[in-house]
């Protein structure tokens, strides 16, 4: 890469925009609906003071993969999701068993569980990739991402279970909102308080695995965090959260995808979490509860 900007990114982005290769239509549409039920996901995440453990559940996907890979033989899909999903959901329930214990904080669980099962990815993985049969290559693609070898197969699904998730929040979303806010009201008037908090679990588990192909498992929860992060900055009201922060996901998503097909080597997820992160930069400092407006409130306070 001799350049940001040469005739040759003007090409290429030129060829993005013509959308005349199905991978790009997929990587694009892929990014955008991870960008989208990520930041819709974690914005309870971020409102329950959970956003960490999107952290460890992403990182907890990768043993569940090679696992699978082992199992099955081969890079099957199907199998590898699944794999992703089992292994993600139990990263969730231990985190979980491990905060109720009296003498350990639920920062420390996270801790220990992201990084055990994320070491254990990793010799798995090793293991892999130093075994004589060719059929791992591509497999170390969900570290960081890779959207354009997303296939129409897998945008499918991925369409699908964003459709679900989003819809299964808008179905339940004044139970979240009440249970979110304020947890003891919530179980006074008959609030299945635990029934939403294992159902978030759950929803965090199947958003992560899906996206860990775009996004990669270092970096998803990221996609988490940040969108919905930025439109705290710029709301205050849970429904303007989650809709800011899906616009903010899905731009960061299409973003992302643009750069890593116009510069060779970026990987898609790196991309869509610098994107996210501009975002936030901007909410954070011109937002209209940022800290600008906070600069500008105390020194009129301090004028009178």
């Amino acid at each position: 890469m001799q350049g940001f900007f040469t005739s040759e990114t003007f090409a290429r982005s030129v060829e993005f925009f013509s959308f005349q290769y199905s991978f790009t239509i997929y990587a694009l549409l892929a990014s955008m609906l991870v960008g989208a039920v990520c930041a819709v996901v974690g914005a309870f995440l971020v409102l329950r003071g959970m956003s960490l453990l999107g952290d460890a559940v992403g990182h907890a996907t990768l043993p569940g993969v090679c696992a699978a890979f082992i199992i099955v033989g081969a890079k099957e899909m199907g199998a590898l999701l699944i794999g992703a999903l089992v292994s993600a959901f139990v990263a969730a329930l231990m985190v979980g068993a491990i905060s109720n214990k009296p003498r350990t904080r639920p920062d420390a669980a996270i801790g220990v569980i992201l990084s055990v099962f994320f070491g254990i990815g990793i010799v798995m993985l090793s293991y892999i990739q130093n075994s004589p049969t060719a059929a791992q290559a591509g497999l170390d693609n969900f570290l960081f991402g890779n959207a354009a070898a997303v296939s129409l197969e897998q945008l499918y699904l991925l369409a699908g279970v964003c459709l679900v998730l989003i819809a299964a929040v808008v179905i339940c979303f004044r139970y979240l909102a009440v249970s979110t806010f304020d947890p003891v009201f919530a179980r006074s008037i008959g609030v299945p308080t635990r029934a939403l908090h294992y159902g978030l679990l759950g929803a965090l588990s199947v958003a992560v695995v899906v996206s860990v192909q775009a996004v990669g498992v270092v970096l998803v929860a990221a996609m988490l965090i940040i969108p919905p992060s930025s439109a705290l900055f710029l709301t205050n009201r849970l429904p303007g959260v989650l809709i800011i922060g899906a616009i903010l996901g899905v731009l960061s998503g299409a973003l992302g995808a643009f750069t890593s097909y116009l510069w060779e080597g970026v990987a898609t997820g790196p991309a869509m979490v610098l994107c996210a992160g501009f975002f936030f930069a901007l909410s954070l400092l011109f937002g209209p509860r940022g800290m600008f407006k906070d600069l500008g409130g105390r020194y009129a306070r301090l004028s009178d």
